[in-house]
């Protein structure tokens, strides 16, 4: 079980970080429990009184062991038909794995969502602090309905996943909604859509972003398009396609790129004939502009001990605009004055206030969230086709890559896969050198398959998602799942070597090992079930683990009692029907 757990701690990335306390603690709790097992418990036995009643027990469990070893020994006799039959059940059952939902992680909502708010650049405080006046005037009406709690608003101030930002033209507001058992009927999701309606028609910002707040690793939104090229100008054209398109889905929201809001600049440019003409290049009129508005350093003096530059400058506060470039004059080196516009044209621009590369490509990320995620395979494939179809032709240098939460849970499967192959070569050696054998090994670690039909019935039927921590309790029910098996098949070759024939040591070991391997399934059960029930409070990261385990254990148990005992048969006893038959006496 160790051997299991304790590869889950290097599972990379910030879930495994995240999650990486689970093997950790189970690891060391296990380690204690063998060493009170080992040492301890032998000598509580031998002083614990009662013995009788263990006989009593016995007793009231006979009527089950005698009907379970007559349903063992008429499969055993169909061993043949019955085994492959099980497996291509086994097979079948698999095929339901597409029909599963997914989520990446499902983390626990908490009962809050933000809106942050962001206005052009440069837009002062008390615009901002108007504009939120708004919303929270939209918003008010909402409190005291049983479901809004409280308005929090933040002016000059957001913070996020990124980090904090501070701008005069930032603000945040929090709305904080009652707990479920305190009256809340609507979702978090319906009452954002709600106050999304209410506000949508408030002028005045260039984006505005709902976001739930949530407990758990960051994790990547549901969708998100990467875009790489080296022609800014076609990246963006292609990203601001790719971002109309996307607005056309209902299902998604909060649509964004990372691209930086720009800045408005004048553009300086050179009649470079005329300029030519009269002594001035490019050098000269940026120097000249440089020494207009920024000031030359001229001299320098002492004051106080300190010293002191000073600037010739035009006079400070004058705005940088169109006209007053015009109105300059520009010296020449014969000492005429011409003016600049004679020898440069001004123009309106803007600027680009940042640009994203990843390894070296120029790089824009589109990402959108999701209220619901059934239709998000379906909008990357729209998308994908899209992109293939109309705008690779006219910007073939422009690569798309698909991202998003399913993309990342795909990632995450790959790494998951590794830590799962690895736990189940060190439960392989461990098994291996027990039983000396390398068969028999192999034979107990067919519960691990058998008890994965538990877990996709269990996602299958009762809606949950297919999702890390599902991905997580599977690995390490695979050092769970092998532990009945293990006791069965131990007991089995206990049996062979005191000279009983396989047949007479499969059924023997079946009925003598049938208490402990309910027992040891039945307490893990036990202990999981509040959790899996959500009687202390429904959990939806802990709820899905500990169902997972649960059903993947009820199928392992089932395995160990009625499916092992077969296949140990069918490969060990080939020496005839006689041999291999079962007789229960009556």
């Amino acid at each position: 079980t160790i051997a299991a757990f304790l590869p889950l701690m290097i599972l990379p990335g910030t879930i495994g970080k995240f999650l990486r306390v689970i093997p950790l603690t189970v690891s060391l709790a296990l380690a204690a429990s063998t060493f009170e097992a080992v040492v301890f418990l032998p000598s509580h036995f031998a002083d614990w009184p009662g013995g009788n009643k263990i006989e009593k027990a016995k007793d009231r469990f006979a009527g089950v062991r005698r009907r379970f070893t007559k349903i063992l020994s008429s499969l055993y006799n169909r061993r043949k038909i019955m085994v492959p039959l099980l497996v291509v059940i086994m097979l079948g059952s698999f095929a339901l794995v597409p029909l599963l939902q997914q989520d990446l992680f499902s983390a626990e909502d908490f009962t809050l969502f933000y809106i942050d708010l962001e206005l052009s650049p440069g837009t002062p405080r008390e615009k901002t602090n108007r504009v939120v006046a708004e919303y929270e005037e939209k918003i008010l009406p909402l409190l005291g309905n049983g479901e809004v709690e409280s308005i929090i608003s933040s002016v000059g101030l957001s913070s996020g996943g990124g980090g904090n930002t501070a701008k005069s033209n930032v603000a945040q507001i929090v709305v904080d909604l009652t707990e479920r058992d305190e009256g809340r009927t609507r979702s978090i999701a319906e009452i954002m859509d709600d106050v999304r309606s209410r506000t949508a028609g408030i002028p005045g910002t260039e984006e505005v972003l709902f976001r739930k707040a949530t407990n758990g690793p960051p994790t990547e939104p549901p969708v998100s398009f990467r875009l790489f090229g080296d022609n800014y100008q076609s990246l963006s054209r292609v990203s601001e396609e790719l971002t109309g398109l996307l607005a056309a889905y209902p299902d998604l929201l909060n649509i964004e790129d990372n691209l930086e809001v720009e800045s408005p600049e004048l553009q300086v440019v050179l009649k470079e004939e005329r300029a030519s003409a009269l002594g001035i290049d490019a050098l000269a009129l940026g120097t000249f502009l440089r020494d207009t508005y920024e000031g030359r350093k001229v001299t320098t003096f002492f004051r106080d001990n300190q010293e002191i530059d000073v600037l010739v400058r035009y006079q400070p506060g004058e705005d940088l605009s169109a006209l007053a470039l015009d109105q300059l004059l520009i010296p020449l080196a014969d000492g005429r004055n011409v003016p600049f516009s004679s020898v440069a044209d001004i123009r309106q621009g803007d600027a680009l206030a940042g640009i994203k590369r990843v390894d070296g490509r120029r790089e824009i990320t589109i990402t959108a969230e999701a209220y619901s995620n059934e239709n998000i395979r379906s909008i990357n494939k729209d998308i994908r086709t899209y992109f293939d179809t109309q705008l690779k032709p006219i910007y073939p240098e422009i690569e798309l890559v698909v991202g998003g939460e399913f993309t990342e849970l795909g990632n995450l499967l790959i790494q998951i896969l590794r830590v799962f192959l690895l736990g189940i070569f060190l439960i392989y050696i461990i098994l291996g050198t027990q039983f000396r054998s390398y068969l028999q090994p192999l034979l107990i670690l067919i519960t691990i398959p058998f008890a994965f039909v538990g877990v996709v019935l269990y996602l299958f039927i009762s809606g949950t998602p297919f999702s890390t921590t599902v991905l997580y309790a599977g690995v390490a029910l695979a050092g769970i799942a092998v532990n009945d098996s293990i006791v069965l098949v131990s007991f089995i070759n206990e049996q062979r070597q005191k000279g009983m024939k396989i047949a007479e040591a499969v059924l023997s070991a079946a009925d003598t090992r049938l208490r402990p391997i309910l027992l040891t399934s039945l307490t893990t059960i036990a202990g999981l079930l509040p959790t899996a029930l959500g009687l202390g409070g429904v959990s939806v990261v802990w709820g899905p683990m500990a169902g997972t385990i649960i059903f993947g254990l009820l199928f392992s148990t089932l395995t160990a009692l009625f499916i092992i005992p077969l296949l140990y048969g069918l490969l060990f006893d080939r020496k005839g029907a006689r041999q291999g038959s079962l007789e229960v006496s009556q």
